[in-house]
């Protein structure tokens, strides 16, 4: 009978881990090893609309020492993944950053892939060549090394290992434990010597699983060289006996990890995804000595406004002085100098799409060649500004694809960005020269992420980054209905601020405007687009008038009994953008907004209203976000309407989401309200 059950018992096993071959590999995945019932499997059963799921991914991030190079990080990843449909044949295309340039730069010391890819019932295995990779250089200090594995086809398991050796130890790399695929387990373990001293920063609305601390003994060979780290973190110059020191291990681990899906009105995934950072705080040399790394906002300023490529650039404006003569000859005003000076910095320069902190070059040679970074152009934009004699100051920034920046913890990495405080009076203004389209008064929208830190000797409060004026889009349509159903409109929408930049935006993504045109159709297959007109030269104080006329004919004549009409036309808001019944993270619309709706709509000779909607407003509980809807007959047998929401402010917090959601489904209803029409 024992038998019996223990034959049982290793049946049902066996059919479990047929089933289950997720389950069935071993949480310590061993390169080039993988069972055929994985590359077999059909589906993930967490989640089986998954293109992709991350078997397994480790990381080893270890501090080590050796005479030649010192103290530096060997940072091993070794991940395996199963592709289940095409969508997802890019997890196979990897661009591994490497960091600095000469000796300082990181080194990929060990790259091996090998792909598992199932034919005719059996698995086709591939290696890559050495010779598939390729360096690319993309700009001062970054090189990427690019490849993608071979033979990958639906079905495809494969698995990547590779070791980067880097001289950089201020910040490790960041460990991502979510991605846009589920995962089975994602790993990190660190290893770091007793004389370095990191912070770690977890980030994301998941927990670790698993974390555990242990330490164990190493030791550093004597040798006639100092035990050194860096160019940054010195240690002593003498010669070093044989030294064992502590080493501390850390294990960090998350399993049965869901993909992180991008919402509607969503900043940049970076912000809430799950990962963890490390920044080096202190580091104390075998000797005793103590370098500290954990700066102030002050520190981090005033190393800021001394560094030779970011505050010295500010102190040599000799070459712009005819620029300054001739601006200070035409405009009288501190106001009219700070929007010349802005104009001349954005129309004179190009901006290359580097986002940095630091210059390229000096600004002398920036402004000779006309082009330059995002630091290079606005640390230009502060000099002019400070030559007129205003009271500027450049500001450290995070675009939105960069993320936010967590103001509790002083990292310069942190940033990714550069813009222009000007300080007239009591008004504060921020200007960003980079973009040809926009006015002094409009940051790009990259850059509208919460805040920024002023850089100044006396000054390091933040700046808001806000947007300015209203944003808004006012629609007034004339609709002409015929007996048959066809409609003729001519629709004119009056677009300030950000909603005429985003108009802007779009037609520069055609050569011409019929080109447009045909977009516009092809977008709204039952329209036929008459005419399209957009006043460009009206000035940014001013709304954009584009007016359209297009008509939505009706192939069949004849008159009919009912005629039913959507009065918003092409405006309708037909489903919810927000469908989770619980989100963590906030709805983020980037700036306040408006729109309304003025409808003029002629009702048919020998028609009468059967049905007409009622006239409502309703609310979020705060009132930070509005709708109200307004229909009326008038004496000469127009219907006249006005429609209109608007978002009061950018940011609704997850504790608001619900009220918004259900705000939302209400407009959707609201919108979908037709006007009946009977023949009389």
């Amino acid at each position: 009978m024992k038998n019996q059950s223990l034959l049982m018992f290793a049946f049902i096993a066996w059919v479990w881990i047929s089933e289950n071959p997720v389950h069935a590999q071993s949480d310590d995945i061993r390169y080039g090893r993988v069972d055929d019932a994985l590359v077999h499997m059909e589906k993930y059963e967490a989640d089986t609309s998954a293109k992709a799921v991350i078997l397994g991914k480790k990381g080893q991030m270890e501090i080590t020492h050796t005479e030649a190079e010192g103290f530096h990080m060997r940072y091993t990843v070794l991940m395996r993944i199963k592709i289940f449909e095409s969508e997802a044949f890019d997890l196979a295309n990897f661009r591994i950053p490497l960091r600095g340039a000469g000796s300082n730069q990181e080194r990929l010391t060990n790259i091996k892939g090998v792909t598992f890819t199932p034919e005719n019932g059996r698995v086709n295995r591939s290696r890559m060549r050495n010779r598939d990779v390729f360096e690319e250089e993309v700009s001062s200090g970054l090189t990427t090394m690019n490849f993608t594995l071979p033979n990958v086809q639906e079905g495809t398991v494969f698995d990547l290992e590779y070791t980067i050796t880097s001289p950089h130890l201020h910040n490790l790399p960041i460990w991502y434990f979510q991605s846009a695929y589920p995962t089975v387990y994602s790993e990190l373990t660190t290893y770091i010597p007793e004389y370095f001293r990191y912070s770690p920063l977890m980030q994301g609305f998941l927990t670790l699983d698993h974390r555990e601390q242990t330490t164990r003994n190493r030791t550093i060979r004597g040798s006639s060289r100092s035990i050194s780290v860096s160019e940054q973190i010195q240690a002593s110059s003498q010669r070093s006996p044989d030294i064992t020191f502590t080493e501390h291990i850390t294990e960090m681990r998350m399993e049965n990890i869901p993909a992180f899906k991008d919402e509607p009105y969503m900043n940049a995934a970076v912000n809430y995804i799950s990962k963890i950072e490390h920044e080096l705080t202190s580091f104390r040399a075998p000797d005793g000595t103590i370098q500290e790394f954990n700066l102030t906002w002050d520190q981090l300023s005033r190393q800021m406004m001394v560094a030779e490529f970011f505050g010295m650039q500010l102190n040599r404006s000799g070459f712009l002085s005819d620029a300054v003569q001739k601006i200070k000859s035409d405009y009288n005003s501190d106001a009219e100098r700070m929007a010349a000076a802005h104009r001349l910095i954005r129309d004179e320069m190009r901006w290359n799409r580097e986002s940095r902190v630091f210059a390229n070059q000096n600004l002398r040679a920036s402004w000779r060649d006309k082009q330059g970074n995002s630091a290079d152009i606005n640390l230009l934009l502060v000099l002019l500004l400070q030559e007129l004699g205003l009271d500027a100051h450049p500001v450290l920034a995070s675009t939105r694809s960069h993320g936010m920046v967590n103001v509790t913890q002083p990292m310069l990495n942190s940033f990714n960005y550069v813009i222009a405080h000007v300080n007239l009076g009591e008004i504060e203004f921020v200007l960003d020269a980079t973009e040809k389209n926009l006015p002094f008064h409009l940051l790009p929208l990259r850059a509208l992420n919460e805040r920024g830190k002023l850089m100044s000797v006396e000054d390091t409060r933040w700046v808001e980054l806000k947007p300015y004026g209203e944003n808004s889009t006012l629609s007034t349509a004339k609709v002409k209905v015929e007996p048959c159903g066809s409609i003729h409109a001519t629709l004119n929408r009056e677009k300030s601020n950000y909603h005429r930049l985003a108009m802007y935006n779009t037609l520069s993504n055609f050569e011409s405007e019929e080109k447009y045109m045909d977009e516009f159709e092809s977008v709204y297959p039952d329209i036929d687009l008459l005419d399209f007109q957009v006043e460009k030269e009206s000035p940014w104080g001013e709304t954009l008038l584009v007016v359209y006329e297009f008509k939505m004919p009706e192939f069949d004549s004849s008159p009919k009994d009912v005629l039913y009409l959507n009065p918003l036309l092409i405006d309708q808001l037909e489903s919810n953008p927000f469908r989770l019944e619980d989100r963590k993270f906030p709805v983020d619309f980037i700036y306040p907004h408006k729109k309304t709706y003025r409808i003029s709509i002629n009702i048919p000779e020998g028609y009468e209203i059967e049905d007409l909607p009622n006239s409502t407003q309703f609310a979020v509980p705060d009132e930070m976000a509005v709708f109200t809807s307004h229909y009326e007959l008038t004496e000469n047998q127009t219907i006249e309407i006005e429609i209109g929401f608007e978002i009061k402010k950018e940011l609704f917090v997850s504790d608001e989401y619900p009220a918004l959601k259900d705000f939302y489904a209400r407009m959707v209803e609201e919108q979908a309200r037709n006007i009946v029409l009977r023949k009389i």
